[in-house]
């Protein structure tokens, strides 16, 4: 019925229904992906257009709110589980082909599916840098994965872990909803609204879950929960599933104080928000400088933990177009009801603390704590302004129309990749395929060797021995495995594809030519698109 509703309203509709079947369209040309990154901006902006004109006619946007509302009819629990299902299988089909095309790589996909087979094996260690998985980052919850490895061994457990936790989100996204919501259709429009809004729309959870996998990749579902655990204050519940945060890394411990702060400006529970900050800053700053450089061996930190890596005050504008991204697509709620937004404030502090670009660039997954919390604060706006005469009192303004529209235009234009355009890249080519057939055979080969390996081949092999194979500035190459340059240690073998990115190896023909003239090492024949070179001297190889 309600699909009849909106055809009609696409090939029927009055002048003003144009400009939303216009968006629509583009929406649908954005979801292909057939089209290209941009072509979609097309319609969107006739659209936009239309809807201007429409707005500056009619100094209304009664029709274009009467037409939104028919196609909110979808707004069903069923039409929402429809969608998770079928965008779960696109998603987890991606994933699949990335590891089998070779766009997953050992950073980090390969070091995190390494730790988690170890750790199946019975040890928190790290073939990659050669120490306990705990000196780089503190993951301990990561290891309840390991239950999947002992079935079978396979880096697909991991980033399929991923689309579930990614996939249950807005089940609870819509719980909160109807947690906060007096009246089910606000329940309904709005869970379904921002459930549409985490699958697709907004970039900086979109591109993380673009991203290959990282330990906070698992935190959305487990932050939502906890935050519907204090709205119920069911507090045992919570407090388990913080630990659990807290053992996902090092600076999800941030949770704890923005919920602390929430607590304190927002509920009665003032003196349990005080304790919450205390604990949440206490544990960084134990994790952080005690135990992460004891496991170790309080060895200089390789990716944390280093103050040099700390400035509020770096790259301002940078840092301020961050900020623009994260609150923008909510139109700035968190900002205006700020005592609501205070619970994303420490999470969102972390990566303005940085002096890495990619932390504030909302194009990794450095932003899986601050997109559920943002989205926690959001629904908590949005019930603010539906419980208020803010819609009366503004909702007939010009000045307010020409924002909604400013802000629809600036949605459309940072709309991320589109889901299907990612699926259709990823697919494995018939060179990928042939590539496998030989990794395959190699792996066998080599059963129990130490081998180092090209990065993005190593999220393929699974075994305790293993080693990324890097070109240090400066040094040769050899028979040999660099990590971080700290240390090196022998290998039996290396492999690697020429025809394959190269991530960590500056120059690819130089290797081959310093391997192919190495006293250590012998070429192993048989293989058509694998370079394999073993080691002949009698040195007995690191165990």
């Amino acid at each position: 019925m309600a699909v009849n509703k909106l055809g009609k309203m696409m090939l029927f509709g009055n002048k003003d229904s144009h400009g939303l079947s216009w968006l629509i369209l583009g929406l649908f040309v954005w979801w292909s992906g057939l089209s290209g990154r941009d072509l979609y901006l097309a319609p969107v902006l006739v659209g936009i257009l239309i809807m201007a004109y429409n707005v500056l006619r009619n100094n209304s946007f009664k029709n274009i709110v009467a037409n939104s509302e028919n196609i909110m009819t979808w707004a069903t629990r069923r039409t929402l589980l429809w969608l998770l299902f079928f965008h779960g299988i696109v998603l987890t089909a991606t994933a699949v082909f990335k590891l089998y095309s070779f766009q997953w790589n050992i950073w980090d996909v390969g070091i995190y599916s390494d730790i988690i087979f170890n750790t199946s094996k019975g040890k928190f260690y790290s073939s990659y840098n050669l120490t306990h998985n705990w000196g780089d980052h503190f993951t301990p919850s990561m290891s309840l994965l390991s239950i999947f490895y002992w079935f079978y061994p396979s880096s697909n457990w991991m980033t399929l872990s991923k689309v579930l936790a990614l996939i249950v989100s807005p089940l609870i996204i819509w719980k909160i909803c109807d947690n906060v919501f007096a009246e089910k259709k606000h329940v309904y429009y709005v869970g379904l609204a921002l459930s549409m809004f985490w699958l697709f729309f907004y970039a900086p959870i979109v591109n993380s879950s673009y991203f290959a996998f990282h330990p906070s990749s698992l935190a959305a579902p487990a932050i939502l929960y906890s935050f519907l655990c204090l709205q119920k204050k069911e507090w045992w519940k919570m407090i388990l599933v913080l630990i659990f945060l807290i053992g996902l890394k090092e600076h999800l411990a941030s949770v704890l104080i923005g919920f602390g702060l929430y607590m304190i400006l927002n509920t009665q529970q003032k003196k349990g928000g005080f304790i919450f900050v205390i604990l949440g800053i206490s544990a960084i700053v134990v994790i952080m400088w005690v135990i992460m450089p004891f496991y170790r061996n309080y060895a200089p930190a390789w990716t944390t933990g280093n103050i040099e890596n700390i400035s509020l005050f770096n790259d301002v504008l940078g840092k301020s177009i961050y900020l623009a991204k994260l609150i923008i697509p909510f139109g700035f709620l968190p900002i205006i009801y700020w005592k609501y937004g205070i619970i994303a404030g420490p999470a969102i502090g972390v990566n303005l603390l940085a002096t890495d670009k990619n932390l504030y660039s909302t194009s990794f997954h450095y932003d899986d704590l601050t997109a559920p919390l943002l989205f926690i604060s959001a629904i908590l706006c949005l019930n603010r302004i539906i419980g208020s005469d803010f819609i009366n009192k503004y909702g007939k303004k010009r000045l307010f129309h020409g924002l909604a529209l400013f802000w629809l235009a600036f949605e459309f234009a940072l709309l991320p990749a589109s889901p299907m355009r990612i699926l259709w890249n990823s697919i494995p080519s018939s060179m990928d395929l042939q590539i496998l057939s030989e990794l395959k055979k190699f792996d066998s080969m080599s059963e129990g060797k130490r081998i180092a390996v090209q990065s993005n081949i190593g999220p393929l092999f699974q075994r305790e021995k293993l080693q990324w194979y890097l070109q240090n500035e400066g040094q040769p190459c050899g028979m040999e495995s660099h990590i971080y340059s700290i240390r090196s240690i022998p290998v039996e073998y290396v492999v690697l594809v020429p025809q394959l990115g190269h991530y960590g190896i500056i120059d690819m023909n130089l290797c081959l030519k310093d391997l192919s003239i190495n006293a250590q090492a012998i070429k192993v024949s048989g293989f058509d698109h694998l370079v394999v070179y073993k080691r002949i001297n009698n040195l007995k190889p690191t165990n």
